[in-house]
């Protein structure tokens, strides 16, 4: 997936870090692909579109989600 497609989906936000990870499909809950979800609680992570959390609330993409991302 490009990285243009890729800021078009929905993420999940977690808003204590202000870092957005990839969901990972299949899964109930909020829950990321590279697992730095797990352990938070409901209340401080909520779904997003990846493009509006990056522009709009400044959000830095999980460097394990995403190819341009940073972190962990």
């Amino acid at each position: 997936m490009s990285n243009t497609q890729q800021d078009d989906v929905r993420g999940i936000l977690n808003e204590t870090t202000m870092t957005i990870h990839k969901h990972e499909t299949g899964t109930e809950g909020l829950r990321a692909l590279c697992g730095q979800t797990y352990h938070l609680e409901h209340g401080q992570l909520r779904m997003i579109r990846v493009k509006q959390a990056t522009e709009t609330l400044d959000a830095e993409k999980c460097g394990r989600c995403f190819e341009n991302g940073r972190g962990y």
